[in-house]
């Protein structure tokens, strides 16, 4: 119970601190101006919309700048055809870009808040189980990616079969009350950020975040794998099938299950039978004593039974060739 419980806070940390790593991922391929300049010529966006590259990437990186806060407005001049115009002109445009700036700066400071929640909730695993902490925390880190993968091969399958649907579907969960995020198809932003640069920026963040957790999760396996070979070299007859039985072994080969101790372990409170349960786990380390004696009376004191309770009930074999007789009461009675 103690060991489950430290997995399962470990497990609750460690995820909260994948999401806090996958969003510092997002946040830094976002300030990546050079690699959306690269998207840009991809693109021929600064062809078609009359610009050139580095007005384009001063209107990514005001943009980046506003979400984070570094700047009061998203006004930026750019030459559109000769002519010196702002870059983002409608009143929709600022509107919403309020609304991201708002929701950008509550997921920065959920990351914030997360991170120290994972940091207490690790601590609390680590404390509830410290002989064990190094491989309770490796399993709760495969429980915690195994979470995330699901979340990211769900929305990844979805955005790989309809772009558009996904992040349709993103803007209405991020911003269920607004539709300004529907900007018009003349729109600089649009035309800036289309869905194919979305999906690459996409992609790029989902190959990042794979680079950044795989590889500790590989560092889990080996530890678990070191750990197992360890205790396999320090007690290298305990998966030898061929090496003779201890004489508690033998005994439980020979005996029954204890029906008695079973059916007064079920009715017993859960502060008994904690109490049972530390018992019985002296008594396993104590079978491995070498004073045989002290470890058969810990064993029958922690199941506080007779030994013939525990006894194998053998029944008499029926000789077959014996005729039945037949039971002249039975017949009176019907």
């Amino acid at each position: 119970m103690r060991k489950t419980l430290a997995i399962t806070l470990l497990a609750l940390g460690l995820f909260v601190l994948l999401l806090a790593g996958a969003f510092t991922v997002v946040q830094l391929t976002a300030s990546e101006t050079a690699w959306f300049e690269q998207e840009f010529s991809r693109l021929s966006l600064a062809e078609n919309m009359g610009m050139t590259l580095g007005d384009l990437g001063a209107g990514v990186r005001t943009l980046v700048n506003y979400m984070n806060g570094k700047v009061e407005t998203i006004d930026v001049l750019v030459t559109v055809n000769g002519q010196q115009v702002r870059m983002f002109d409608l009143d929709v445009e600022i509107v919403h870009m309020k609304e991201v700036q708002d929701l950008w700066q509550w997921f920065v400071a959920a990351r914030n808040v997360g991170v120290l929640l994972a940091i207490l909730l690790c601590l609390a695993g680590i404390v509830l189980d410290g002989k064990d902490a190094l491989r309770n925390a490796c399993m709760g880190y495969f429980w915690a990616l195994g979470l995330f993968l699901v979340l990211v091969a769900f929305a990844g399958t979805w955005a790989a079969i309809s772009f558009d649907s996904f992040w349709i579907a993103f803007h209405r969960i991020v911003f269920p009350n607004s539709e300004n995020w529907l900007l018009p198809a003349d729109s600089r932003m649009i035309q800036m950020l289309p869905s194919e640069l979305f999906h690459d920026l996409v992609v790029r963040m989902g190959g990042r975040m794979l680079l950044l957790f795989l590889p500790v999760a590989g560092f889990c396996v080996l530890v678990l794998v070191l750990q197992a070979h360890r205790r396999r070299k320090m007690n290298p007859e305990a998966d030898d099938p061929n090496r003779p039985k201890t004489p508690q072994e033998e005994l439980a080969a020979i005996q029954g299950p204890d029906l008695v101790a079973v059916h007064k372990k079920t009715n017993m409170s859960v502060s008994e039978r904690r109490k049972l349960n530390k018992i019985e786990e002296k008594a396993k380390q104590a079978i491995d004593a070498p004073d045989e004696g002290l470890a058969a009376d810990l064993r029958d004191a922690a199941l506080d039974t007779p030994v013939e309770s525990r006894q194998k009930i053998e029944f008499a074999p029926v000789d077959e060739t014996k005729p039945v007789e037949e039971d002249d009461d039975y017949d009176e009675l019907l």
